[in-house]
């Protein structure tokens, strides 16, 4: 029964998901997936490659994927889609075969010289840590269109009842992220599970949609769900609309080339600590790393102009409900592809929903609310008004309590004082009314934090009175997200900005390397002549050339001042001295003949 109704409530709800014209993967059936791949088991202790096969391909259900992830559970698990990549004449065949396929955008062209940088010394990194062999998403496209039903779009429903919500949580499971070898991302990886969720309340007339959240990249909290009334939200019906990311599959709430610099932690973190150490050296200065100069910059394209899934499209949904007691959900802890043993984690397969890849149950699984930042939402207006009555009420007490700690401290620094006056008439009690005359300073000092706290309870007790008795002020939809800027079309991109956008970073290490190479007493010349040359060409390929002038020349006059300035100082010092210490006499002078006059 209760099986039911919760497939009731997620058909109900089911969302419409939207892909990017030439996807390779869409949400498909894990069954059969399970079915065609291999399992293999890593001993603890030994090297990340030495995996040794346990079950070969074909010989794997659900059910025995659950047993096996019980009998195991003290050793790493991984399932294996791909037996063999794609390589030579049948890489070239895939890459010549007829498919839909995008027109990328001038992902390089979007973003900054040092985020470039950043962008290349990381890919540069993945020929030294873990990465997904070129040629395995081809082989994983061929093998899920000759093995998969790709006809069977499935999703894995789950009903949470939690905090005055019920969640509606559809989890997606595609065969492949090929972000990076097919859309110019960051990562590669067997396997993607990607979630959205609907959270339902009781209106008052039965349980109505109120948010929607979906998984995504560099989002969290907050940032990861709209409100049901949200206009920018689109609806189909009682069906909320998701934009799913090229290759990535993450989801957006709007159609467009989405660019987004995302900072690497190690860096960020030496970032952040030399801002905090500039601001002690100068705490006049206000000055902070710009926002995504050390950051990777990559493109997520949500065009949805590619296969649509959901009710009402040629493409529908196939509806499994999952929960806790699902076998191969609660039992199977290891990964659901490759383990590349990426040190970053960006390349390696992720866990089932249930789990992340070190074994611990999922945010998103174990506290649905928190991980959309809903636990601090209360389900409806009249329980936002009953939330803030108890509110008052908790202040009231507090300030009732104040009140009695207040009476019995005062009387007690009353006391303390009576004593210490008629200890101070006796020379031999000195040392005695020491202790108590400190005791008495700290006494004043606490009591006069309880008045202080007391008015601001009290004051704050007031004011939310006065808001429960006006009639409340709806919030607007996208309240709880921060204001960011739009997504340009970086598809309209100037030519030379893209063309420049993929040379300009080889250009500048390789001219490094020759300077390095070149006359010692050459270097710094030389080395200053190529940055502003370098940064020009950048400005006129951002159509920037005049600004960029106009600053290299302000920046000439200003060295070239302080030049002269240093130069005069140098030479003429005694004058230089002499004119300063003119200069505090006669305002010694002035200050004090004002002082006389008074």
């Amino acid at each position: 029964m209760q099986v039911a109704a919760d497939l009731a409530l997620l058909r109900a709800h089911e969302p419409v998901i939207r892909y990017t014209h030439g996807e390779l993967f869409l949400p498909t059936a894990v069954g059969p997936y399970v079915q065609r791949c291999s399992l293999w088991i890593h001993e603890p202790g030994t090297p990340p490659d030495s995996a040794e096969l346990l079950v070969p391909p074909g010989e794997l259900s659900l059910d025995a994927l659950a047993a096996l992830g019980r009998d195991r559970r003290d050793r790493s698990l991984e399932l294996r889609f791909v037996e063999q990549r794609l390589r030579g004449a049948a890489m070239r065949a895939w890459r010549r075969a007829d498919r839909p396929r995008l027109r990328g955008a001038a992902r390089l062209a979007s973003v900054g010289v040092l985020a470039r940088t950043v962008d290349s010394f990381l890919r540069l990194s993945l020929l030294l840590r873990g990465r997904t062999p070129g040629g395995t998403a081809a082989a994983a496209e061929v093998a899920a269109r000759e093995h998969l039903d790709l006809q069977r779009c499935a999703y894995y429903g789950r009903v949470v009842r939690d905090g005055d919500y019920v969640v509606l949580q559809y989890w997606l499971f595609h065969v492949f992220n090929d972000w990076r070898s097919t859309f110019a991302g960051v990562n590669d990886h067997e396997a993607d599970w990607e979630l959205v969720a609907v959270y339902l309340t009781d209106q008052g007339e039965g349980l109505q949609p109120r948010w929607v959240a979906a998984s995504c990249h560099d989002h969290a909290g907050d940032e990861l769900r709209r409100r049901w009334d949200d206009p920018r939200l689109l609806r189909e019906g009682d069906h909320p609309v998701i934009f799913a990311g090229a290759g990535s599959h993450a989801g957006g709430f709007e159609a467009g080339d989405v660019v987004v610099s995302v900072a690497l932690p190690v860096l960020r973190r030496v970032v952040e600590g030399a801002a905090r150490a500039w601001r002690r050296l100068a705490p006049w200065s206000s000055w902070s790393p710009p926002a995504g100069a050390f950051g990777l910059p990559f493109v997520d394209y949500l065009r949805g102009d590619g296969t649509v899934v959901g009710p009402g499209q040629a493409q529908a949904w196939e509806a499994c409900v999952v929960s806790d007691a699902t076998p191969w959900v609660r039992d199977y802890r290891g990964l659901w592809g490759l383990d590349t043993h990426d040190v970053f984690g960006g390349e390696r397969a992720p866990a089932g929903p249930r789990y992340e890849r070190g074994g611990a149950v999922r945010a998103s699984w174990a506290d649905p609310l928190g991980w959309a930042g809903l636990q601090k939402e209360p389900p409806s207006e009249s329980a936002a008004a009953e939330d803030l009555r108890e509110r008052v009420r908790a202040l009231d007490a507090r300030v009732e309590q104040l009140d009695q700690v207040i009476d019995v401290e005062r009387t007690a620094l009353r006391g303390t004082a009576a004593e210490l006056r008629a200890l101070e008439e006796h020379a031999g009690l000195q040392p005695h009314a020491s202790v108590l005359r400190a005791e008495v300073r700290r006494a004043e000092r606490d009591l006069a934090a309880r008045y202080v706290e007391r008015a601001r309870l009290a004051d704050a007790a007031a004011v939310n009175r006065e808001h429960l008795d006006r009639p409340p002020r709806p919030l607007a939809p996208d309240a709880h997200l921060r204001p960011s800027p739009a997504a340009a079309d970086h598809r309209k991109r100037p030519r030379m900005l893209r063309v420049w956008g993929a040379l300009s970073t080889p250009l500048l290490v390789g001219t490094i390397v020759v300077l390095l190479l070149g006359p010692p007493l050459a270097f710094l010349s030389s080395l200053v002549l190529f940055v502003v040359l370098f940064l020009g060409i950048e400005a006129a390929a951002r159509a920037r050339l005049l600004s960029f002038l106009v600053g290299v020349a302000l920046t000439a006059l200003t060295l070239a001042l302080a030049v002269v300035l240093v130069t005069g100082l140098l030479q003429n010092w005694r004058v230089v001295l002499a004119a300063l210490l003119g200069l505090v006499a006669l305002v010694l002078l002035v200050v004090n003949v004002r002082e006389l006059r008074r």
